[in-house]
């Protein structure tokens, strides 16, 4: 999953990046990438039980798209746009502190509507010139119609993420990254005193919206400070400030809700790993997630749960009291479930 934080000059982004990805920073092509994984306690425990030669998380790459983007038009340079098209999850950092380099204060309701016109302006200009081409070109077919769908509802001012559209939809505007399109976390970056600021109490509110779209709060500066830490003093510092966890950890439980993620186990002596896929993902398309040649010679799926092996304390034990099962190639992958895939290529 790769996540593109976006933000205004003065935002905090690159002290919001440093609190997200710890360590993070390559640079490419004036891009900074930064990759962290997911805790997951379930792979710990699989290791315990397996013992093998390596332990493999699901990560994040996090991507700082760059500035340059203006807070009183909302307008965002061309590679800026681009390096958003190259993120499955748009995060807008949105100023919530006195910036001393700026003469405004903050003001977060107002940003927040500026990005989500500036990125849906971006996406209608698209689609006008796309459908402008067609009626010259007299062009019949379900994506002129699903493109005047799209015209229409972004001309009411709403993000195509809210607009219902089916697979077939969506099919017919694949290749166009249409940023509106994308999940949306908007991540308040508050200071120490607007946390503790009855004002700011609406922004520190994790909210999710029915439409692909988060909300959510972080202390940027103290986060960072934290990131800084060994995990041992990181756990001191959390319990002073009367915190139970990394804002990360509650920033990677939210993005995985909104794209509707779950993970998927193997486990054995070489290694033990979580894979993440959509929910609803099917037991052949789990399969390619791990290799292309398991997906095409798929045959069956030896399937059980991490809690029944929890629970029975090993496979052998699993299999005496009827706990493992084959699954076809339509199951429904389960979170959780610990899947060891047959396939003949």
């Amino acid at each position: 999953m790769r996540v593109g934080l976006c933000g205004y000059p003065g935002s905090g982004k690159s002290t919001v990046f440093a609190a997200l990805a710890p360590g993070g920073g390559a640079d490419r092509g004036g891009v900074a990438y930064g990759n962290i994984k997911v805790p997951d306690s379930r792979i710990d425990q699989l290791g315990e039980i397996f013992n093998p030669k390596k332990k493999v998380y699901a990560e994040i790459t996090f991507i700082d798209v760059g500035g340059g983007g203006r807070a009183d038009t909302g307008a965002f340079p061309p590679e800026v746009v681009q390096n958003m098209r190259n993120a499955d999850v748009l995060v807008h950092v949105v100023r919530g502190f006195d910036n001393p380099m700026l003469v405004d204060a903050p003001k977060p309701d107002k940003d927040r509507n500026l990005f989500n016109e500036e990125i849906a302006l971006i996406d209608l200009s698209i689609l006008e010139r796309r459908q402008q081409r067609w009626i010259k070109e007299r062009h019949k077919g379900p994506e002129v119609e699903v493109n005047d769908r799209c015209v229409d509802h972004l001309m009411e001012g709403q993000p195509l993420r809210s607009l219902d559209l089916s697979e077939n939809n969506l099919e017919t505007l694949a290749g166009i990254q249409l940023l509106s399109l994308r999940p949306l976390i908007t991540l308040y970056n508050l200071s120490e005193e607007a946390w503790e600021d009855p004002a700011f109490a609406d922004k520190r509110e994790l909210t999710v919206s029915g439409t692909g779209e988060v909300s959510l709060a972080i202390c940027g500066s103290i986060e960072a400070e934290i990131a800084g830490l060994e995990p041992e003093e990181q756990t001191e510092f959390l319990e002073e400030l009367g915190l139970g966890e990394p804002a990360r950890n509650v920033f990677i439980q939210a993005a995985y809700k909104l794209l509707d993620l779950i993970s998927f186990l193997t486990a054995g002596p070489d290694e033990c790993r979580a894979w993440p896929i959509r929910r609803g993902t099917i037991a052949r398309k789990a399969a390619g997630k791990i290799h292309s040649d398991i997906e095409r010679g798929f045959i069956r799926a030896e399937t059980y749960t991490y809690s029944d092996l929890m629970e029975h304390g090993s496979e052998s034990a699993l299999k005496s009291a009827g706990k493992t099962r084959l699954e076809g190639k339509e199951y429904v992958v389960q979170d959780g479930d610990v899947i060891n895939f047959r396939f003949n290529v």
